[in-house]
């Protein structure tokens, strides 16, 4: 039997940088490797001709606290199709070779994730590559067992912390992680960000091998995100 995915994010502003995790989100689906469907929670309705123009589909919801608003949109996953969960923020992209990765581990483990990734300052292309002893919400795969065991994956009343609070519940519930050591998520920061870019944080990656692997669609945008940014 084929694993079913399905792709889970949290919408809020930047819409210019939501479009091009949209687009990674298509390249992601064009890519044959597994059948995927995407869920987004939005709040605001300007964000739902962007959804109907990418074919994604969409619940509205409050967007505070968040840990509340992913908590909802949870609840309409859990009526949809699909054996393992992957959240992403509305600013992340994933490169294709993340799912060639998880390939190897989707039955075996009930969540799947990340050590390291890459952050990329939309204003200079500044890139870094961020690692940490604790698993990373981007791109964490979640499967469907373990979250009907589970519940709620959040804490309703936060905005922040939402990732190690919901790892913790699935490592006291007794489900252990599988890792791959290799930044194939990358952060695009911008102003409006609960946490900025950090220029003494992680090591300095070039722009070129970021990107690699993404979309000319992607890289474009990226590179049209800077030029708007030294005009202003």
């Amino acid at each position: 039997m084929q694993v079913k995915l399905l792709i889970f994010l949290a919408v809020w502003k930047r819409p210019e940088i939501t479009e091009i995790c949209f687009v990674g989100i298509n390249r992601l689906r064009k890519s044959g490797l597994f059948p995927i469907d995407v869920l987004a929670v939005i709040s605001e309705v300007s964000m739902t001709s962007l959804c109907k123009k990418y074919d994604i589909d969409y619940v509205m919801y409050k967007n505070e606290p968040l840990g509340e608003k992913k908590n909802f949109g949870l609840k309409v996953a859990m009526t949809k199709e699909w054996d393992y969960l992957i959240e992403i923020g509305s600013d992340d992209l994933l490169k294709t070779e993340i799912l060639e990765s998880y390939s190897h581990y989707f039955g075996k483990y009930d969540l799947i994730g990340l050590d390291s990734f890459y952050y990329l300052n939309s204003e200079d292309l500044e890139c870094r590559e961020y690692r940490n002893a604790s698993l990373f919400g981007v791109g964490r795969a979640m499967s469907r067992k373990s979250i009907k065991q589970i519940g709620e994956l959040w804490r309703g009343d936060l905005n922040e912390g939402l990732d190690n609070n919901s790892t913790s519940k699935f490592h006291r519930a007794g489900f252990m992680d599988a890792r791959i050591r290799r930044p194939l998520a990358i952060d695009i920061k911008s102003k409006v960000n609960i946490w900025p870019f950090n220029y003494l944080q992680g090591k300095k990656v070039d722009f070129e091998t970021v990107v690699e692997g993404l979309s000319s669609e992607e890289i474009c945008s990226l590179q049209r995100l800077q030029s708007e940014n030294v005009m202003n």
